[in-house]
């Protein structure tokens, strides 16, 4: 007498991957057919669509750096977030909001990553933190009518005018750490930042005067503002690349710069 077989029935954890990826890749078209086709859509109902000349003079020099480091976050991500990479990466703050609760929420949980558990951990906590992040820009938005009065004073615009150096500030903060993360440890890093900081301040100090004296910051609207430093500063980050690059190798030919990886175990 023959035994009936057992339905085949497919793992749990397969199961999960592939819906996780069925919807992270519909969540990504979905959220590129809204960024661009909102924009397009008002431009073309209001007919203030840019030529395609502006368009190319601020995205490529954008394109240029993001393309590379947007495909190197991927690689650099997965391993740890698994399939929530893909609702990272559509809400963003990724550096200061996802990868920190996904990571802290793997510690805690004392589980390895990479793992099914650390998959379902990774899950829960980037949709936990981009929902937070929603409620406050949401509050944000609902908040911002009643609070106009105490949003146009003079005392609170000037802290708003200086949100974006403050932030820049933090940024360039984390240069001057020797702990690149996972043991791995590079003491004097900073100093491959004083040759591109020098250049590029000469840069923009002769930027500025050469203006000045062709009477070409008028083009800019400011006066004491260079046109390069204005217009092109995405090429400025550009052409900066290989320059930090370059220095940095050389200082650490030099021995400058050190670097400790972590001992094998």
């Amino acid at each position: 007498m023959k035994r009936n077989k057992k339905p085949v029935i497919p793992h749990t954890n397969e199961r999960h991957m592939n819906a996780m990826h069925r919807l992270g890749r519909a969540g990504v078209a979905g959220a590129i057919l809204l960024m661009l086709g909102m924009p397009l859509a008002l431009g073309l109902y209001f007919d203030a669509l840019p030529s395609v000349g502006k368009i190319l003079q601020a995205a490529v020099p954008l394109l240029v750096v993001f393309v590379p480091s947007g495909f190197a976050e991927v690689l650099y991500y997965t391993p740890i977030m698994g399939s929530s990479v893909y609702l990272a990466l559509i809400t963003g703050e990724i550096i200061n909001l996802k990868w920190p609760v996904i990571n802290n929420a793997i510690k805690i949980s004392n589980i390895s990553p990479g793992t099914e558990d650390a998959e379902v951990i990774s899950s829960i906590a980037a949709g936990t933190a981009s929902l937070i992040v929603v409620a406050l820009v949401t509050a944000c938005i609902v908040l911002s009518i009643p609070l106009q009065p105490f949003l146009t004073m003079p005392a609170v615009r000037t802290a708003s005018a200086n949100v974006f150096p403050a932030l820049f500030g933090a940024m360039v903060l984390d240069a001057f750490k020797s702990d690149l993360g996972s043991g791995i440890r590079a003491s004097g890093r900073w100093k491959s930042l004083l040759f591109p900081l020098l250049l590029v301040a000469g840069v923009t100090f002769f930027d500025a005067e050469l203006s000045a004296f062709l009477h070409l910051d008028t083009l800019v609207g400011q006066a004491g503002t260079g046109v390069i430093m204005s217009v092109y500063p995405g090429f400025v980050i550009i052409l900066m690349l290989p320059v930090v690059y370059y220095t940095t190798k050389l200082l650490y030919k030099k021995g400058k710069i050190h670097i400790r990886l972590p001992e094998k175990t």
